[in-house]
């Protein structure tokens, strides 16, 4: 997921509701577009990668409107921390970070007995 500090409040609310229903989030790479969140998601023990080059010309402010300059800024780094990954040859799962997790999605998808999976 990627977050800037306009943001903060809905990563600090997905971190507390994750743990709180007892979750691991070691496999958690948060896309931080600002010092700011880099450390707030740092100091919830969360990982990150901060590409200081792609993000650092995102707003640290919260979109005001769908479609404004922030948001469409935001749309990009969501792009970016999408393809870093999967350069890497990694699975990803990307959600927003305005989603909470009622269930772990984790075993959903490691399910290789599942149609509902595609290999």
């Amino acid at each position: 997921m990627t977050v800037n500090m306009g943001q903060s409040s809905l990563l600090l609310n997905f971190a507390c509701s994750a743990r709180r229903r007892g979750f691991d989030l070691g496999n958690v790479l948060v896309f931080p577009t600002d010092v700011e969140s880099k450390k707030l998601a740092e100091g919830l023990g969360l990982a990150t990668y901060f590409d200081e080059h792609n993000m650092s010309t995102i707003p640290k402010g919260e979109a005001r409107r769908y479609g404004d300059k922030i948001f469409r800024s935001m749309m990009y780094a969501k792009v970016l921390c999408v393809l870093y990954p999967l350069l890497l040859n990694y699975d990803v799962l990307f959600q927003d970070v305005d989603i909470v997790w009622y269930k772990d999605p984790m075993p959903f998808f490691q399910d290789p007995d599942d149609p509902k999976v595609a290999n």
